[in-house]
């Protein structure tokens, strides 16, 4: 597996930086009754998830 290319961010930069923010912002907004009762440290676990998960998916977008 390359991972530097995983590890860096995708080109166009601005493209990759739209895909990313929508894919968090969807995420956060999808998970919210799951760490809106968890509090501070659930909210900020779910935050760090939404956003790899997010460069992942861009990345992967990206590609094509």
């Amino acid at each position: 597996m390359n991972w530097k290319w995983l590890l860096t961010a995708a080109e166009p930069r601005p493209r990759y930086v739209l895909l990313v923010v929508i894919g968090v912002v969807l995420m956060m907004t999808l998970t919210y009754p799951i760490w809106q009762p968890g509090g501070r440290g659930m909210a900020a676990f779910t935050a760090v998830c939404a956003v790899v998960l997010s460069h992942l998916s861009a990345k992967f977008v990206m590609r094509r």
